[in-house]
């Protein structure tokens, strides 16, 4: 009787043990999915800071901040500060929350950093030029392990794409037009709202345009490749935004029909291409240069193949990794092979890089990081005044300069 009694009384604990971690679990993600959504409040409809409805006829640019739970502080130092100018639709923000694995930086340990790093810079035949060049530059361990928190910054990696295919719905769900430009950049990145006006609104957004505020470039005699220093953010024009939405047939690759929904929101006659149309796109998926092939699925877009390609596979999981079935790209990259790849961008204006494929990526008022930064590249927490870009700018800072802005173009702001 006395061991039933103890199996009983054990049994009892353990249950409500784990109800109890249950249980507080819950709370936590519940708080947690309050908090984004009193962020994401904003998001659901164009809008300035008095409630009114911007004309689809003015200049307007979507921000997507790519961001983190435990850095609230900074998103709402950007959404308070130059996202009040009127140029600024939509402050969508992607956090742990929006990836596919909300809690990658809870269940991942400095091993699985060292794992993944270790596995991500092994060489191996047949791998493509590119990827073979990215697979040496894979952040080694001795420089994550100086990080601040580097098994957050390898969960964030995926972030970007979390974030696009929240845009992508949003635009999906409420049928608003597309911004003449998105912004995608870090939590901690000013952008000068009333100079980026002024240097793009003159354009003409339905022209397939990348731009990155800081552009890296590989060596030439190594590999053709260029991808943005995602702390100085990407833009992206309207015409690329159509490009990266529309869906793709490509008959004898990928498996099935993805399934979307289409409300309208994001035209037909631009997302849905006939088999002819995309035979570009099918024929680069084809050459499966970073091993994308395997996440496409016929119907789908470039932002639900990126989404697919970056979030399958899990850190946590490094250990059951194979050479067919792994993540091994910086957030940048992932961005800088799609758009130099699949032509989301036109060709660069640079007489320079005029007969270099792959070129489409353009540099932000020849901001470019080659040996040495130039422009804005050396904006990275030396912020000054009246300065188009600055990365690791303070809360502080931003509200600051954009209280100076203010002073000068009251009307510019909400």
């Amino acid at each position: 009787m006395g061991l039933k009694r103890v199996a009983c009384v054990f049994a009892t604990f353990m249950i409500f043990s784990i109800f109890a971690t249950w249980e507080l679990h819950r709370r936590a993600s519940s708080e947690l999915d309050g908090y984004i959504r009193n962020l994401n409040k904003s998001n659901d409809a164009p809008h300035d800071h008095t409630g009114a409805v911007i004309s689809s006829s003015s200049f307007t640019v979507d921000i997507l901040s790519v961001a983190s739970v435990n850095q609230q502080y900074l998103l709402h130092a950007q959404q308070t500060t130059f996202a009040t100018h009127k140029s600024v639709r939509n402050f969508f923000n992607a956090t742990e929350t929006d990836d596919a694995d909300p809690f990658c930086h809870a269940n991942i340990t400095f091993q699985h950093v060292d794992s993944v790093s270790k596995f991500c810079r092994k060489r191996h035949h047949g791998m493509s030029p590119v990827l073979r060049y990215l697979s040496g530059q894979y952040a080694r361990t001795p420089w994550l392990g100086k990080k601040k928190n580097p098994t957050g910054w390898l969960c964030a990696q995926v972030r970007p794409y979390s974030g696009l295919m929240k845009v992508q719905l949003h635009y999906q769900r409420t049928g608003q037009e597309l911004p003449d430009y998105l912004l995608i950049f870090d939590d901690d990145t000013y952008y000068n709202m009333e100079k980026f006006q002024m240097n793009f609104a003159s354009f003409d957004s339905s022209i397939e345009k990348v731009y990155a505020g800081c552009l890296v470039r590989a060596p030439l005699h190594m590999v053709n490749f260029t991808f943005p220093f995602g702390g100085f953010g990407s833009i992206l024009s309207k015409g690329a935004l159509v490009r990266l939405f529309r869906r793709h047939q490509c008959p004898g690759l990928g498996g099935g029909n993805y399934i979307y929904i289409n409300d309208g929101s994001i035209n037909d006659k631009e997302s849905l291409l006939t088999e002819d149309s995309s035979a570009d796109f099918c024929s680069r998926l084809e050459q499966d240069n970073v091993g994308e092939l395997k996440y496409f699925t016929n119907g789908m877009n470039l932002v639900e193949l990126m989404y697919k390609y970056t979030n399958t596979e899990k850190y946590r999981d490094v250990n059951k990794w194979t050479r067919d079935s792994h993540f091994c790209m910086h957030s940048d990259w992932v961005l800088g092979y799609f758009v130099n790849y699949y032509n989301v961008s036109t060709h660069v204006t640079e007489p320079k890089f005029k007969n270099v494929p792959h070129a489409r990526f353009e540099s932000y008022k020849k901001s470019e990081i080659y040996r040495r930064g130039t422009g804005f590249c050396r904006n990275d927490a030396r912020c000054e005044k009246d300065t188009d870009i600055c990365h690791r700018a303070t809360p502080e800072w931003m509200e600051m300069e954009t209280a100076r802005l203010k002073l000068m173009a009251p009307d510019s702001f909400q």
